[in-house]
């Protein structure tokens, strides 16, 4: 029985897991069907008894788990896994078809194809049929001739930037070992009876390429993300068998000269130096600027140098556009994101390799990035807004592959907080995706445990070669297990994986360590120790209502619908108002008796508003005035002025304002759902004049409903 790499996923998450994993987790982590766990499991089962291994004990209620045994043997063996025990998913197939046929130096027909893949041949020609249609996106065509088979034809940069897309589809998570069992033809290819000319790469090659780049990190000071390195391991391999077939690339006169005043141009002169020795063929001078491309674009887990180096242009440009879209995403989200220095810092990081991936058009797959767009599209909306400015630095469109990476940092960011108990422990996040995934994950992480301290984030290979202090290991990838407990885990926590977490680690501890430190219980337990009390049920009311006010904590996954908070009593219709203050005080006037906020509030909308200046208008004729939750507000509430006769918010035409929409927000988050139907609204051609024109309050219910489903 062969595993295809979700049967591996599971299986892996099986052995890694700490106690009886239920069926809805594996569902939410896999995002697959009940039926399909089960089909999986089957799958699984069958492997294991071709391995002699004890199956997968199905606990009814609860839901599965391996014997011990079993367990310690399984993840040698999937180490081991030949490449006729592993089946490929369509997607990889047509990955390594695009490989093969790149890659190639001599004719390759469909039965060669067929075999390499292990599928039949009409497996094949559907797979042939969907690379032709896809590999369209790279301007290349997919051709076949009677004599020299399927070839790709198209111009040599177009070429390379197909295999940095379809290395990335086919090359999986892990540590290096488990890349080198995943990898077929780096294997003794006798076994398959096949011609050794098909074989795209080489064991020794693989070692030599791989210490080449490792040696690059010392010398650019960084430390590459695994994935990154694993990738560009593959990438320089491939690129040097396509200049060993006459095959170079050709880099523009302009860019040439940036290039080489970059310091990764002086360590891709070392590089393309030991490349020839691998594989006896010079690097010319355009192949050096190309290899400089790739490690400028490089993911990188962590760089002293990125942040303190001097401020090169780009380095400048890049962090005025971090600054700016800081500044404009805390205007369409209504929110003030704290410790904004070191927001920008990390986004930084992220942002420069993001800069050049898309300057260069060196695209790559981000199944992370998928997960961030499906559980997080108020974020990605937002964040998709302000990608202008990063659009126009670069001069080209960002993909929603990195506007989803760069909504990460935001979504992560939002989701800090500022408990510090005094009894903690201390974790470690491993993860082989880079920066914007760990601290994702970190941010989620902080908001489960408010009493446990991560002390920072660490790739794989730096995790297995070095030693931490810690009390538990969270990783996004199966990692070598040493004296302490590790937790593998998504990178975007499900639902069942917080619970499961929260409930293996309060067993780790043998006490409920989340919520003790900020419970009203355990407080009025320790002022009962140092004070008398006469009035317990009193105090426990004014405690409750204290950290209400302070925290205003809500149910997170409850956002309300635009229509659900603009209801016809939050709209009033007026021709004028005398200025900008007297616009906020009306426009606001019925949530504050409703009772959403307090004269606070308003006022503090009005001081913001003074010392930032007009910073709320967020469309023409459009404002969104708001202030911080802690300054007045009670519930989450929107209300509507819409005026005939606009105002304005200082001398320039471009701030007069004739819909006034005050926000009452109670969190960084609740409100994200309606604020991006409300911006949806407005970027509809129209929709600002139809309401500012509008004769009834009817009418401009008509046209938020339109928006709020």
């Amino acid at each position: 029985m062969s595993l295809d790499r979700r049967s591996t996923a599971i299986l892996s998450h099986l052995v890694n897991a700490e106690s009886i994993v239920p069926v809805r987790e594996i569902m939410e982590k896999f995002m697959i069907s009940r039926r399909t766990v089960y089909y999986d499991i089957e799958k699984i089962n069958g492997w294991l008894k071709d391995n002699n291994l004890a199956q997968v004990n199905q606990v009814r209620g609860a839901g599965f788990s391996l014997n011990p045994e079993a367990a310690n043997l399984i993840p040698g063996k999937i180490n081991l896994l030949k490449a006729w025990h592993y089946e490929y998913s369509a997607k990889e197939r047509k990955g390594w078809l695009a490989l093969y046929l790149l890659g190639r130096d001599f004719p390759l027909f469909l039965e060669d194809l067929s075999e390499k893949l292990r599928v039949s041949r009409n497996t094949t020609i559907e797979d042939l049929k969907l690379l032709k249609e896809e590999i369209e996106r790279f301007h290349l065509t997919l051709e076949f001739e009677r004599k020299s088979g399927y070839r790709v034809v198209g111009e040599e940069d177009d070429k390379r930037k197909a295999i940095v897309y379809y290395l990335s589809n086919v090359l999986p998570n892990g540590g290096w070992e488990t890349l080198l069992s995943k990898i077929p033809t780096i294997l003794n290819l006798a076994e398959f009876n096949l011609n050794n000319r098909i074989n795209l790469f080489e064991l020794d090659e693989l070692k030599a390429v791989k210490e080449i780049i490792a040696e690059s990190e010392t010398d650019l000071d960084v430390h590459f993300t695994d994935d990154f390195f694993h990738s560009l391991t593959f990438r320089f391999i491939l690129f040097g068998k396509r200049l060993m077939q006459g095959k170079a690339i050709r880099i523009d006169d302009v860019e040439k000269e940036v290039l080489t005043e970059t310091k990764e141009y002086k360590a891709a002169c070392k590089i393309a130096g030991k490349l020839s020795d691998v594989f006896h063929i010079n690097f010319p001078y355009d192949e050096v600027l190309y290899i400089t491309k790739h490690l400028l674009s490089s993911k990188v887990q962590s760089s002293q140098r990125l942040l303190q180096e001097s401020r090169t242009s780009e380095t400048y440009l890049l962090t005025e556009v971090v600054s700016k879209m800081v500044t404009d995403f805390q205007k369409y989200a209504c929110v003030f994101l704290k410790e904004r220095d070191l927001l920008e810092k990390n986004l930084l990081l992220h942002m420069k390799p993001s800069y050049y991936r898309i300057k260069y058009g060196l695209e790559v797959e981000n199944q992370v990035a998928e997960l961030m767009k499906d559980k997080y599209p108020d974020i990605f909306l937002l964040t998709k807004k302000v990608i202008h400015h990063l659009e126009n630095a670069i001069g080209k469109t960002v993909n929603d592959n990195e506007i989803a990476l760069i909504a990460m940092h935001f979504g992560g960011w939002m989701r800090r907080t500022g408990v510090t108990p005094a009894i903690r422990k201390k974790m470690l996040i491993v993860c082989a995706s880079g920066v914007g995934t760990s601290k994702l994950l970190e941010h989620q992480l902080e908001g489960l445990f408010s009493t446990i301290d991560i002390v920072g984030s660490v790739s794989l290979r730096k995790y297995e070669t070095s030693d931490y202090d810690v009390d538990f290991v969270i990783s996004t990838t199966p990692v070598t297990k040493k004296e302490v407990p590790v937790f593998v885990v998504s990178p975007i926590l499900t639902e069942a994986e917080k619970e499961g977490l929260l409930k293996n680690v309060n067993a780790l501890f043998g006490t409920n360590v989340i919520e003790k430190s900020t419970s009203v219980e355990g407080l009025l337990e320790i002022i009962k120790k140092h004070a008398l009390v006469t009035n317990t049920e009193g105090l426990e009311k004014e405690v409750r209502r204290y950290f209400s006010k302070q925290q205003l904590k809500v149910d997170l996954s409850i956002k309300p619908s635009l229509h659900q908070l603009l209801t016809g009593e939050y709209i009033q219709l007026k021709k004028n108002v005398g200025d900008w203050k007297e616009a906020i005080r009306i426009g606001a006037r019925p949530l504050l008796e409703k009772g959403n906020i307090t004269e606070e509030y308003i006022q503090s909308m009005i001081n913001t508003i003074i010392r930032l200046g007009p910073y709320i208008i967020v469309a023409p004729k459009v404002a969104i005035p708001h202030a911080k939750p802690e300054n007045g507000v009670n519930k989450i509430g929107m209300s509507l002025l819409c005026l005939e006769e606009g105002v304005r918010f200082s001398e320039s035409d471009r701030h007069e304002v004739n819909l006034l929409i005050v926000l009452a927000a109670i969190d960084g988050e609740t409100h994200l759902k309606a604020l991006s139907q409300l911006t949806t609204m407005f970027s509809e051609p129209g929709n600002v004049q139809k309401m500012v024109r509008a004769k009834s309050i009817e009418a401009i219910l008509k046209t938020i409903e339109a928006y709020s489903s």
